[in-house]
């Protein structure tokens, strides 16, 4: 006769642990639905305030007049330049693409260390005094609009720090560069978001996705690159990720005792800017 094993009985989780988990799914499920929802108020993080930059060796030698520019109907951009007080024409003039939240009114102070250049900057749309809305392909056609209004043909070179990085790179891509300086770069936020558990099953639903994994090769101008050791906003291999897919060979500057927020205004990193820009 054969003997039919019983079956072992497993143990059931307790309803109040399934009730638990099926809440904590659901919690995570929302809130991952608002920030789909909310992504371009998350991006484009209007700034709070103005930050400030050590004034330079040459901190005495210009003058930054304030600008706005019409980029649409109705849409006009808060921008400032820096010029030279002894009325020589600028050397170049490096063109500034902030990051989220930042108000690029520090930008043209750079001329404190870079002498003779003019330091141009416009805060997107939604920033500071500027109008309109922000989102991807509107701060990226803005980009252009701005390098064809106030740039032209004269020699510039192109500068972008976080968020901003991916809509110099673009630039860079299509217009004519001295040069180009990206701070805290990546390689794409969808690539960023991927890497994060909680955040990868959300990745589809990203609309500003700022991925230059495609232009990266067009660039071939000079370019520096900018780390913070202590940055933990955006992860070192996504920098390094975004170097290796660039078409031309990148010199790398990684500074210790900065963040992600502190870096562009360091005095360490100015003087790497100043030194791969106007090495005399």
């Amino acid at each position: 006769m054969i003997q039919a094993k019983a079956l072992r009985r497993v143990p059931r989780m307790p309803a109040m642990w399934t009730e638990a988990l099926g809440i904590g799914i659901g919690t995570w499920a929302a809130g991952l639905g608002v920030v789909a929802a909310a992504q371009r108020r998350l991006i484009f993080k209007p700034p709070v305030r103005v930050r400030r930059l050590p004034p330079g060796p040459a901190a005495g030698g210009f003058r930054i007049e304030p600008l706005t520019l019409r980029v649409a109907p109705g849409v006009t951009l808060e921008g400032w330049r820096s010029l030279p007080l002894d009325g020589l024409a600028p050397r170049a003039t490096l063109l500034y693409f902030g990051g989220r939240g930042e108000n690029a009114a520090w930008a043209p102070h750079m001329s404190g260390y870079l002498h003779g250049w003019s330091v141009l900057a416009f805060n997107y749309r939604g920033f500071g005094a500027s109008l309109g809305r922000a989102t991807e392909a509107v701060v990226c056609a803005d980009a252009l609009r701005i390098h064809d209004h106030c740039i032209g043909d004269a020699p510039a070179a192109i500068m972008g720090r976080s968020l901003g990085t991916a809509v110099a790179i673009r630039l860079a891509a299509a217009v004519p560069a001295q040069a180009l300086v990206l701070v805290s770069p990546f390689d794409s936020l969808g690539a960023i978001a991927a890497a994060n558990p909680l955040l990868a099953p959300g990745v589809p639903l990203l609309r500003h996705r700022f991925d230059t994994r495609a232009q990266a090769p067009q660039v071939r101008c000079p370019t520096l690159v900018l780390l913070a050791r202590g940055d933990r906003r955006v992860p070192r291999r996504h920098s390094l990720a975004l170097l290796q897919r660039l078409g031309t060979a990148a010199q790398l500057v990684e500074i210790d005792g900065q963040t992600h927020r502190s870096l562009p205004r360091s005095v360490v990193a100015q003087q790497a800017i100043a030194a791969f820009l106007a090495p005399d």
